[in-house]
């Protein structure tokens, strides 16, 4: 069984056929999926796509970086109200991305350590994002990871504390991130021609420390670039991860799920 631990499902490209993505999905044995409700207005949408797939769908709520400057009041009270629904199983992805705007930094920061004692508050992992600026010295990576070493007091008493989501930083990055009980996000990127320096991390890392996303309808794998992007795709993701790691796609499969599990809970 695979497990798709970062999918948009609630977003607007699939308005048309969710069901169809869905069943799709299972065809292909991806039976599990953690949907992520990044934004007040996905907040919503994403407990409904739950209710409506039960058994077979959770979420994590959080206010993304990107949404800083679109944060009405009352917004914190709501997000604690669905973070206390049954579906929900993290807070997230909430972070720091300095790729679009990076004169937001400061806000991002307080937007993000407002966001991390809800972890210890509801017994929640968290979902990083983390995305570095174009200009030297906008590293995402060293101030998140930096910013959780000395806050971020969550202790689930389990193996994982949270996830980094499509990871891309360097071997560091990733060393300084599983030393803090995270997990790191393997997705299409992984498959990408030019990506051999993020193989060559994941490899390194192992598939102890490694869960499978897509991050839909963004960033599909190599044999749909330039198309949407669906939990269908997790297969072949696993399989080019599981060629890397010298290990079969099911064994793959398995060891993914029970990361995933172990970091949000089975369901």
């Amino acid at each position: 069984m695979f497990t798709d631990t970062h999918a948009h499902l609630s977003h607007k490209d699939f308005d048309a056929d969710r069901g169809e993505v869905l069943a799709r999905a299972s065809s292909q044995g991806v039976f599990k999926i953690i949907e992520i409700a990044c934004a007040p207005s996905e907040w919503a949408p994403g407990e409904a796509l739950c209710l409506q797939a039960a058994g077979r769908l959770r979420c994590a709520f959080g206010i993304h970086p990107e949404y800083v400057k679109d944060i009405q009041p009352g917004a914190a009270e709501e997000l604690e109200n669905y973070l206390q629904k049954p579906c929900a199983v993290a807070v997230g992805e909430i972070g720091l991305d300095y790729w679009w705007e990076p004169g937001r930094r400061a806000e991002q920061l307080a937007l993000l350590e407002a966001q991390l004692p809800l972890c210890a508050k509801y017994s929640k992992p968290a979902v990083f994002h983390a995305r570095s600026g174009r200009e030297p010295g906008l590293d995402a990576y060293a101030e998140l990871l930096s910013l959780l070493k000395q806050k971020w007091t969550y202790s689930p008493g389990k193996r994982f504390r949270g996830v980094l989501h499509c990871f891309s930083g360097r071997w560091e990055d990733a060393k300084a991130g599983m030393d803090l009980g995270l997990a790191l996000g393997v997705n299409g990127t992984f498959t990408y021609k030019k990506n051999g320096d993020l193989r060559d991390i994941i490899m390194r890392a192992g598939a102890d420390n490694i869960v499978l996303e897509t991050d839909c309808p963004y960033l599909p794998p190599q044999s749909a670039r330039g198309k949407r992007n669906d939990p269908s795709f997790i297969p072949e993701i696993a399989a080019m991860t599981a060629s890397h790691l010298g290990l079969g796609t099911n064994h793959l499969a398995d060891k993914t799920t029970a990361n995933a599990f172990a970091l949000f809970g089975a369901f």
